[in-house]
């Protein structure tokens, strides 16, 4: 792989698309009776808190109060971030129970962090595009003098297989969402373009899904919102919130979305 090729798909892994489906303006103003519960938000690595806007609008929306936790990848471990986001739990939710909505990179710091005493209250956790395993890509990009300055010690670590295997899931009901829009270039499985759709798969997971966008696309969409509000609610992703988002796009590929045992 050229070094060219390389930081092309370095820069598809971290920023991928750059279409945003914005909330309309029914929804930014759409009134809800306040739940109570908080939703704490993790982005993805080099994406900032505002990556999460769209998400965070319709989240609010729905009548949660949401917490953003802001880190910084490039020169901290993933454990680190992990403690730093412990103590933002400590410090800032004030309203219980909390729950836990993490995107890409941020599903590994909100892992790591359950290998600690979290604050009492946690309620559910949604994990959209979780990298549970190395993907070819970064296997590949791992030796690269580039990506080992743009991503740093985590960036490292997201490239090893014995990182994940110390990973705990999260020890509350959690559901993962997935993406099948990817690219053929650097993997051959259905993908999103950074992960492979059966990579998301975690054992005890009560739900998982299948939506037909691209990686970091995935926390704009407003159906992935709506799902993520049932399953805080409920414990389950409500599938009637899929069915006009499929009819519109392209037919998905078939998978099997029961939850594991």
């Amino acid at each position: 792989m050229t070094l060219l090729t390389s930081l092309l798909f370095t820069w598809l892994a971290v920023f991928g698309e750059v279409t945003v489906e914005l909330p309309s303006a029914e929804e930014q103003i759409q009134e809800s009776s306040d739940t109570g519960d908080t939703i704490v938000l993790l982005q993805g690595m080099g994406r900032g808190c505002a990556s999460l806007w769209v998400l965070d609008t319709r989240l609010q929306s729905a009548g949660y109060r949401t917490l953003n936790f802001p880190y910084v990848a490039h020169s901290r471990s993933i454990e680190e971030m992990a403690l730093q986001f412990l103590e933002f739990l400590r410090e800032r939710v004030e309203q219980f129970p909390y729950h836990i909505v993490a995107h890409s990179l941020g599903t590994l710091i909100a892992r790591a962090a359950f290998e600690q005493e979290l604050p009492p209250g946690l309620g559910r956790v949604v994990l959209i595009a979780p990298p549970n395993e190395p993907t070819g890509l970064l296997r590949l990009l791992k030796e690269n003098p580039v990506y080992q300055w743009f991503t740093g010690s985590s960036g490292q670590q997201v490239a090893s297989d014995e990182f994940y295997e110390n990973l705990p899931p999260p020890p509350v009901e959690f559901a993962i969402i997935a993406g099948d829009r990817g690219q053929e270039f650097t993997l051959t499985e259905p993908n999103d373009g950074v992960i492979t759709v059966a990579s998301t798969r975690l054992p005890g997971m009560a739900d998982w899904i299948v939506m037909p966008h691209a990686h970091n696309f995935l926390a704009n969409s407003r159906r992935v919102a709506a799902l993520c509000v049932s399953f805080l609610e409920k414990g389950s992703f409500n599938r009637e919130e899929v069915s006009e988002e499929r009819a519109a796009g392209e037919q998905p590929r078939e998978y099997r979305e029961e939850p594991s045992p």
